[in-house]
Formats: structure tokens, C-alpha cells, sequence
């Protein structure tokens, strides 16, 4: 316990003084006159996830009746006296951490089911990606924007929207920034309170700089970890000083993480700010720990331990709230603030759109004009703009202006383009590399082009572009040229081997709702054919050739799953009709003619308890024919476990060999039951059955029916899930195996 020789000359004057209150009535007048009470500031350093252990200090201090009149802080340190000189009581402070998933803030990552149904269809599947930027491949200036940070100060600070001084918070406030072009401090006490706290903690390299009054500020922990100077330059008697540093590090050991290097390169910088800090501290209270600066999803324990640490040194704050409340009885504020239910908005206004014009956001916040509007309805509007991917950060600040209060859309557009990369493997697709393209923005507004290139013995190449009308109807074109080969298979019986080649061009309408659905309306070009290594049916020999079809459609589809991996909740599927004609004047049409087809795919997750997740699925497809063959790139081949397969009616089953059965008229019923063993370690029990027939008639005859069971374990890895799966099935006696590296492709 360190307490400095200041606050016990302060408090032993201000006892001394007490004990004449009762002497005499003209005592006790000189009393009031010379004993002004003195005024208490509280200062928290940064430190990371650690400063979560403020809260349970803050709630001892209110125990103990301090009332305090100034707070400042730095990093993790100003959002915790950030909010408690918006008037949160620590215990709400304390559920305002516990409603956080941290692990997502941190990646800044929005709710999967809030990202655009397109970028969900040709992301989630890399291990790297590198922006273009001025025609250039470069690296990230930083690794988040810190988006979802922004988005909960904006929210919880949505009460002190209009207070542009923060001498008139509940608690006066400042924080500390760095400049991060003249290296200056920074001292923050005006302007945006939610800006500012976000400036104060933006810790150079994970956070993007923050634009603060004209200057580019990064955390404020680079000069001034330990904000007592500015506190005491405020006028402010006393000093109550908590600390979460941990001070250099002097083993190597201790700096085996990329935000640990950091800290101790930074932490050079900021031992004199600290000193001085010290020497001005009355009651300092340091909080030593085991828990890391970016372990957040300990903070209940972290808490606990500030609270403890807190109680040691209950007396010393009691005995001070005491010694002060006998020269002038203050009583502690009342801390009682929550988020807004709703506010006024006069008028929108979008700012930072160069590209991107007006009216793009007109579906998503114009209807917030002149009306009351709720702080978390404008909070999901902000993360669906932000899923559509155009943009790298989307905030937003409420603004007196002319006496009305309007709405500033902030945003930033995403760099113009984007190469990813990862490898694959598995039993049927074979190894690969695959590339990503995307841009934005580049092939003219609203516009997106996402391109796949698979390299490897199955090569493929899948474009989209496209135009999106927010959420009105946009369109677009999608190419896909592949090349593939397979085993087939006669009464279960490896036969040979078939090549299918294909090259498609589609052009649709579609439109978007919420981010989860999509609906599509169109045509598509194919150029197919299909060859035999081994010749087992000459009859189709003389069909090998490319031939072209024409297909119309309509399709539907939800991907509202919360992760592209391993998802806990949500749903993916998709419902689709077609109706395919060969164009062809050559002899296919002797075998193949026009057919319809209807078909739904339907998967689901559904968490039972933590870890635990069980996943149903349903396949029905139906086609509609005459008397010759539906062309065999619309066929349904059922068999294997990739989940994505080149051609969109290859649909994977348990124990069976990759395309194995060929029908026309399918169901498959499966159910998935996945538990995380450990973090990122996965064993799912599978189950599959159904009936893929040629004939209509042979869906309920059970002597068809198929039936597959198997046990993968995964690992989560940074290239993508690793599996190993166990498996049989009635029509495959014994046991196989099938192993996946990799993101699917």
C-alpha cells in the first residue's frame, strides 16, 4: 500500500480542524471560513483489457461515499471515466462490459448475418488479404478501423450528445491523445465525447487514427499513460491515482505477443510522463494482475480483482470521503444514465461520399428525417451500410446546428480493391490456390466485381459483377468457366473417370433485404460438354462435345449463419426454378431436350448450450421432363462432403463417394450434432439419408434409400478448418475416409 505525504498532511489538517467544530459557536464560524473543501480527482491509466478493473474500484468508491469532481484517463482508462462522467453507475458500467462480445469488437467484426448476401457468397475463405491502393498492391495501415468501438461509445454516449464542454458532464472529464504526426500530447476536453475517448485508445497499428479538430490522434498512452499533470493543472487538490501498468518488461519471455512488443516499445516513451504523475498522486492504488492488455474476455475476473484490490484500501478512501464531508458535506452524484429511447433528427447529412452518391443511402437513413428516432434503430442501419462492404468505417454524431438537431452519416469508402489468397485440399477437388479479386467502386459507382481463380488439377474461375441499388433492384453478370473430373460409378462400382468443362455466362436482376436475403431473377449462357476416359457407354460417346443451353430462373436465397465456419445460429438456404433448353443445332438434341427444375436447400444451426450445436438440413429436388435426358449438368449427383460444390445440384451426403448416385428426383434429410471439445477443436457426428431416383414413383420405395453416418474432428485453424472424417453408409460396406485442408473453394 502506497499512500504519498500529501493527502496525510491534507487529512490530518482537515481532522485537527474537525475536532474544534463543537468547541464554540465563533470557532466554528472561522471554521467555515477557512476550511474550503478540497476538491478530489480521480485519474485511471491506460493499460488494455486490465482497466476493466477500474469498475470495481469505481464501486468501492462509491461505497465508501467519495464524492469525486474531476475524472481523466488515458486508452482503456478514459472509457471507463468516460462513461462515469456521463453519469453510468459502475454497475452499469459493469453490465455495459458484459453485454460486449469482445472477440468480435476487437476484430472488428459486425454480426455475420448483417454483411451483404454478396460478400458473404464470394468471402469468409482467405488467409490474406492485401489492398490496392494507387494502383499498387499495399499493406493495411492498420489492422481495424475500429467500427464496432465507435458504434458502442456512440450508443452508450447518446445521452451527453449535446455536451460539447466536458466541464459540464455529470463528472468533468478530459482525456489524452497523441498526435500522431508531431508526437505532442494531446489534452481532449471539448468536442465529441465518444470521438474523443475513441482518439484517447486508439492504440497505434490495431486502430486507425482518429480525426480530432483538424489533427490525426493515436492512443495517448505513447506520451501520457498516467494523465495527473493536466488534472492537477485543472485546479484539482487531491489525487487519487489508479494504475493498471505493469511497467517495462526486462524478459524476453514476457514479449511473445505482437500488442505486448507494442506496449513495451511505447512504454519507453511515457516513464517520464509517469514520474511526474507519481510525485503529484495522493492516494495512489496500483492494481497488479496475471491478466494480459488484450485478454478481454476475462473482464469478470479482472473486475473482481480491481474490486479486491479497491477494498484494501477502503479505509484510506472512506477516512478521506470523511475528512472532507467535516468541512462541507457534499454527497455523492447520482449516476443514473442509460441510452437514449429516442431523439429528434431534423435533417440527414452525409459526409466523406465521394464516390458513393446521396441517394445510395436513402433506404437505409433518410427516413430518419424530422422524426423521433431510436438510438439502437439507427445503431443497425449504420452496421447494414457497413455490410455492404463499400465502406471501411461508417459513424455518425448528432450536431446542434441553427437550433435543430441533425444527423451527420460519416463515412469513409473501402480501398478500391482487394487481392486475397489461400490453399486447399481435399479428397475430391485435389489441391489447389486460390485467388480473389474484388473491387469496389472501380467499374463505375454502386458497382462491385468479385473473381475466384482456382489453381490446381480442377481449375475454375468465377466472376461477378454487379450493381447495387441499395435496397432497391440493382443487376449484374456472373462467369464461371470450370474443369473437373471425377470418378463414375455402376452399382456402387468404380467405372471410370468423367470431365465435365464448362463456360457460363449470367445476367440477372436481384435485390437485397436486410443483408441476409437476396433474390435473383435471370438467364444464363452455357457453353458444357462432358467426356469419358474409359469408354464404358459408347452410346454416349458421340455426345462428348461442347453444346450450348439457355437457361431462365428465379432463385431465393438466406445466409443469416453466424459464422462462415462452424456456425452456432442462424440459417442458410436457397430455393431456385429453372427451365434449360439446348440451343444446340448439333446431334445432343438426339438425347437431351428441355426440362424444368425445382429445388430447395435448407441448413440450419441451433445452439442447445454453449459448445453444443445441433444442425438439420433438407435437399428436395424435382425435375420436369419427357422423354429423353435433362442435360447432365442439371442432373443431381448426391455423394461426398464438400458443402460448395462446382456445379449447384452436386449436393454432399455421408459415406458416399463424391457424385456416386445420379437422379432426377431427390430428398435427403441430414442432422449434424457439432460440440467444441476446446476452443477451435470440433467434433460432429453426421447423419445422412434420402433417395435420389429416376423416376418419380421411386421416392417413397425404401429399397433406394440411401444411408450415411461418420465423425469428423476439425481444427479451426488460420488456413481454414482441418478435418478428418470417419465414415460409412448401406451402400459403401466399410469404412472411409475423407480429409479437407483448407477454406472450401
Amino acid at each position: 500500500m502506497k499512500v504519498y505525504y500529501n493527502y496525510l498532511r491534507i487529512t490530518l489538517s482537515v481532522s485537527f480542524l474537525f475536532l474544534f467544530v463543537f468547541s464554540s459557536e465563533s470557532q466554528n464560524q472561522e471554521i467555515k471560513q477557512l476550511g474550503k473543501r478540497p476538491s478530489v480527482g480521480l485519474v485511471m491509466s491506460g493499460g488494455g483489457a486490465k482497466g476493466f478493473a477500474y469498475i470495481g474500484i469505481l464501486k468501492v468508491i462509491q461505497e465508501a461515499g467519495l464524492r469525486i469532481d474531476y475524472v481523466a484517463g488515458t486508452s482503456m482508462g478514459s472509457i471507463v471515466a468516460g462513461l462515469y462522467a456521463a453519469g453510468y453507475h459502475p454497475d452499469s458500467i459493469q453490465k455495459i462490459v458484459y453485454e460486449q462480445d469482445w472477440d468480435m469488437v476487437l476484430a472488428d467484426e459486425i454480426p455475420r448475418e448483417e454483411i451483404a448476401y454478396d460478400e458473404k457468397e464470394f468471402g469468409g475463405k482467405f488467409i490474406l488479404s492485401l489492398p490496392f491502393r494507387k494502383k499498387k498492391l499495399s499493406m493495411m495501415a492498420s489492422l481495424h478501423e475500429g467500427q464496432e468501438v465507435d458504434q458502442i461509445l456512440n450508443y452508450y454516449l447518446s445521452p451527453v450528445y449535446d455536451i460539447d464542454d466536458f466541464d459540464q458532464l455529470t463528472v468533468p472529464f478530459l482525456c489524452i491523445g497523441t498526435d500522431l504526426l508531431t508526437g505532442e500530447a494531446v489534452e481532449i476536453n471539448s468536442g465529441s465525447l465518444p470521438t474523443a475517448i475513441k482518439a484517447s485508445m486508439s492504440i497505434p497499428g490495431y486502430f486507425s487514427p482518429t480525426e480530432y479538430d483538424g489533427r490525426y490522434l493515436v492512443d495517448g498512452g505513447v506520451v501520457d499513460n498516467y494523465p495527473v499533470i493536466p488534472v492537477k493543472n485543472k485546479g484539482i487538490d487531491i489525487i487519487i491515482g489508479a494504475d493498471v501498468q505493469s511497467g517495462l518488461k526486462s524478459d524476453i519471455e514476457d514479449l511473445k505477443s505482437v500488442t505486448a512488443v507494442i506496449d513495451q516499445i511505447i512504454s519507453f516513451y511515457r516513464v517520464e510522463a509517469n514520474e511526474a504523475g507519481y510525485e503529484k498522486t495522493d492516494l495512489y492504488i496500483p492494481v497488479p494482475m496475471d491478466y494480459g492488455m488484450m485478454e478481454f474476455t476475462s473482464y469478470d475476473s479482472i473486475i473482481a480483482v480491481g474490486e479486491r484490490i479497491g477494498r484494501e484500501y477502503f479505509d484510506e478512501i472512506k477516512a478521506l470521503a470523511d475528512s472532507l464531508n467535516a468541512i462541507e458535506y457534499r454527497p455523492i452524484r447520482e449516476y443514473n444514465t442509460k441510452p437514449l429511447d429516442s431523439i429528434y433528427i431534423d435533417e440527414v447529412i452525409i459526409e466523406g461520399n465521394q464516390k458513393m452518391p446521396d441517394k445510395y443511402f436513402k433506404d437505409f437513413v433518410n427516413d430518419f428525417s424530422n422524426k423521433n428516432i431510436s438510438p439502437l434503430e439507427l445503431r443497425e442501419r449504420i452496421t447494414a451500410i457497413y455490410g455492404t462492404k463499400f465502406f471501411s468505417h461508417v459513424n455518425y454524431k448528432f450536431k446542434n446546428e441553427n437550433g435543430k438537431t441533425n444527423l451527420h452519416l460519416i463515412v469513409t469508402e473501402a480501398e478500391p480493391g482487394y487481392l486475397s489468397a489461400a490453399v486447399h485440399y481435399d479428397f475430391d477437388y485435389q489441391a489447389s490456390v486460390l485467388a480473389n479479386i474484388t473491387a469496389r467502386n472501380v467499374l463505375g459507382k454502386r458497382s462491385k466485381l468479385f473473381a475466384d481463380i482456382v489453381l490446381g488439377s480442377n481449375p475454375r474461375l468465377k466472376a461477378m459483377y454487379s450493381i447495387s441499388n441499395s435496397r432497391a433492384v440493382g443487376a449484374g453478370v456472373i462467369a464461371d468457366i470450370y474443369t473437373f473430373t471425377f470418378n463414375d460409378y455402376i452399382r456402387g462400382v468404380k467405372s471410370g473417370r468423367l470431365e465435365f468443362s464448362n463456360y457460363s455466362a449470367t445476367f440477372f436482376a436481384h435485390k437485397m433485404v436486410k443483408n441476409r436475403f437476396s433474390a435473383r431473377l435471370g438467364f444464363t449462357y452455357e457453353y458444357f460438354k462432358f467426356k469419358q476416359d474409359v469408354v464404358v457407354d459408347t452410346n454416349l460417346s458421340k455426345f462428348e462435345e461442347y453444346s450450348s443451353y439457355g437457361t431462365v430462373f428465379m432463385s431465393l436465397n438466406l445466409d443469416s449463419y453466424n459464422k462462415d465456419y462452424y456456425p452456432t445460429k442462424g440459417a442458410k438456404a436457397e430455393f431456385k426454378i429453372k427451365y434449360t433448353v439446348p440451343w444446340s443445332d448439333n446431334i445432343t438434341r438426339e438425347l437431351f431436350q428441355s426440362s424444368a427444375m425445382a429445388y430447395l436447400k435448407y441448413d440450419q444451426a441451433i445452439s442447445l448450450m454453449p459448445g453444443l450445436t445441433v444442425k438439420p438440413g433438407l435437399f428436395m429436388a424435382a425435375t420436369m421432363k419427357q422423354d429423353l435426358l435433362p442435360p447432365i449438368q442439371h442432373w443431381v449427383g448426391v455423394g461426398g462432403l464438400n458443402p460448395d460444390n462446382y456445379v449447384e445440384t452436386h449436393i454432399d451426403f455421408t459415406g458416399v463417394n463424391f457424385v456416386q448416385s445420379w437422379g432426377y428426383y431427390t430428398w435427403v434429410l441430414r442432422a449434424k450434432i457439432q460440440y467444441e471439445v476446446i476452443k477451435d477443436i470440433y467434433l460432429i457426428a453426421r447423419a445422412d439419408g434420402g433417395i435420389n431416383a429416376m423416376e418419380v414413383n421411386q421416392l417413397n420405395n425404401f429399397n433406394q434409400a440411401m444411408f450415411g453416418y461418420g465423425l469428423t474432428a476439425s481444427y479451426k485453424s488460420y488456413i481454414g478448418p482441418v478435418e478428418l472424417t470417419v465414415m460409412g453408409s448401406n451402400i459403401n460396406p466399410g469404412v472411409s475416409f475423407f480429409v479437407n485442408i483448407g477454406f472450401w473453394l
